[in-house]
């Protein structure tokens, strides 16, 4: 498939499509695997200063205000998805920014929750120097990013069928590697309404190192797993990822 760079990390022209989604259960992946992830590992959050970073148009407003936090702003690089959410949660502050030079004082929030956003930043290490500043003393972040298990894989075809694999194979031309798991790369992932978004997967490995070194304790981390209520709606899909990672998530602390 031939990549037109105008359609790549467009988040605005698939922001109301992605709303719409989201709001009625289409996304799956979301559903049914990150979001159950996400929401086991959530912290006390009542009278917390709470910043969902990466929000697109801020699906997560409504689970986060279950839990009776004093204040929710958002924050997100698309002005579509921004406006998209001041209309649907005029009960929150969004604001237009840059995870890695965010608007924000320093000490200001308690809990940042941020879905699938810091896979789509290079420089991870200046992200988390970033949250780090704007946590106040003791606060947490909660983040989600893609598990290497399944977008570090190598798409090939045996016996007329198509795998997403990891593996080698040692041959008379040498060792030839399928997929990436350990490096820190970019990936390229193409959907079905032509939607193209470019993400730097690692593996935990990474994450570990990477928070540890921003002075993080690191308090839970979870794979993700497709949960049963799926099996009615797509059975297919459950299979798949109930025993492969789509993602992972951690819960850390300042």
């Amino acid at each position: 498939m031939n990549m037109n760079e105008n359609n790549v990390n467009d988040y605005d022209a698939f922001a109301e499509k992605r709303h719409y989604e989201v709001t009625n259960g289409m996304k799956k992946s979301l559903r049914f695997v990150e979001k159950p992830m996400m929401i086991s590992m959530l912290p006390e959050l009542e009278g917390k200063r709470i910043l969902m970073l990466g929000c697109g148009t801020a699906e997560e407003s409504e689970l986060l205000s279950k839990y009776n936090p004093k204040k929710i702003t958002g924050i997100d690089i698309s002005e579509e998805s921004i406006k998209i959410a001041k209309e649907s949660y005029p009960n929150c502050d969004f604001y237009v920014g840059d995870m890695l030079s965010l608007p924000f004082d320093n000490n200001e929030f308690d809990f940042i929750f941020s879905s699938l956003a810091i896979s789509h930043v290079e420089d991870k290490d200046k992200a988390f120097k970033e949250l780090y500043r704007v946590l106040d003393n003791d606060g947490e972040l909660l983040f989600s990013v893609g598990h290497p298990m399944r977008f570090a894989t190598k798409k090939i075809e045996y016996n007329n069928k198509y795998y997403h694999a990891i593996g080698f194979e040692v041959g008379a031309d040498g060792v030839e590697v399928i997929g990436n798991y350990m490096s820190h790369t970019k990936q390229v992932n193409y959907f079905k309404d032509n939607e193209v978004l470019e993400e730097f997967i690692a593996p935990p490995s990474y994450f570990f190192e990477v928070l540890l070194k921003n002075n993080f304790e690191i308090e839970n981390f979870k794979e993700s797993q497709c949960i049963e209520e799926c099996i009615n709606v797509d059975e297919a899909y459950y299979k798949r990822f109930h025993e492969i990672p789509q993602f992972m998530a951690f819960l850390v602390k300042k």
